[in-house]
Formats: structure tokens, sequence, C-alpha cells
């Protein structure tokens, strides 16, 4: 009989162990490291029209749990907890601001990790939710490189970031 017991315990581990490759899944679900650095705005729009050229000066760091804006003297302008939802592409984003006009205010959004960029657009207070990479009435979009890959502009950036 303790073979059987042994031998029950085998399969449920070989299960376990090679499921994943046999799904075609990971057993291992998206990070929010993936996410962690410091980033710089590549591009971006509000309300569906390009933001203001200066407001490309802003300084983004994204951690575990965190983003943070700072302007170009580097004083913090915004700062967010967040979190995430990884079971779908793009992943979804709700933030809740700890710095801004008004703290507690809930945000939700896209966002979307290729490499060294982001692409990540959110409602701002009392717009809808975003479902596609498009900054529509009350959001607000933007496209950010992390800043130790190197400077980029619009015109550099690959096609559709």
């Amino acid at each position: 009989m303790a073979y059987l017991k042994h031998s029950d315990w085998f399969v449920v581990v070989m299960c376990i162990v090679f499921l994943p490759s046999c799904t075609n899944r990971s057993s291992d679900t998206p990070k929010a490291a993936s996410l962690v650095g410091d980033y710089y705005i590549v591009s971006g729009e509000r309300d569906g029209a390009p933001i203001d050229p200066n407001e490309r000066d802003a300084a983004i760091t994204i951690r575990d749990e965190t983003i943070t804006v700072y302007d170009k003297e580097r004083n913090k302008t915004f700062a967010a907890t967040y979190t995430l939802e990884t079971n779908q592409t793009p992943w979804r984003i709700t933030m809740i601001s700890t710095k801004a006009p008004e703290i507690g205010v809930i945000s939700k959004g896209l966002i979307e990790a290729e490499e060294n960029r982001i692409k990540l657009v959110y409602a701002l207070p009392n717009g809808p939710p975003p479902t596609d990479f498009k900054a529509g009435e009350q959001q607000q979009m933007f496209m950010l490189v992390k800043t130790d890959a190197g400077p980029q502009d619009e015109a550099t950036a690959p096609a559709g970031m």
C-alpha cells in the first residue's frame, strides 16, 4: 500500500511539472518586475490631442508597487500605487493616487511592456476606462522609454510604440 501512495504523489508532481508545457502555458505569470525602471516620455496624448512638448521633460520611476512622476526640476508632481491584472494582454492597471491634485483617486487603464518601452493609457478622474491605446475624452496615454535605453524621439521610436 505504501508504494501506491508514493506513486500517486509521483503522478501528481509530474502533472504539475509537465502540464504547463503540454498546454503551451507557463506556470510563471508576468511580474511587475518587467516594468520596474526609470523612464522618460517619448510621446503622449490627453483627451485625444498630443501633449505639450514641455511635458516630455518629466521623469517617471516605476517600482514594484508605485509610479512616481517628476517635473524637469525633479519635483514630485504625481505618485500612485498600482496593481496589475496580467491574465490578459494588454495588462490591466489600477492606480490609486498618493500625490496629485486629489489623493485616493482611482484610475483604471492598460499597460504594455516591450523591451525598454512601455505604453500606458488610463482614465482621468470621471473618465471611462480605455479599451485600446488611444486617449479618448478624459483619458491620457504615454509612450515611455527607459532612461538607460538611449535617447529616442517619435521619429526613431519603433512603429506601434
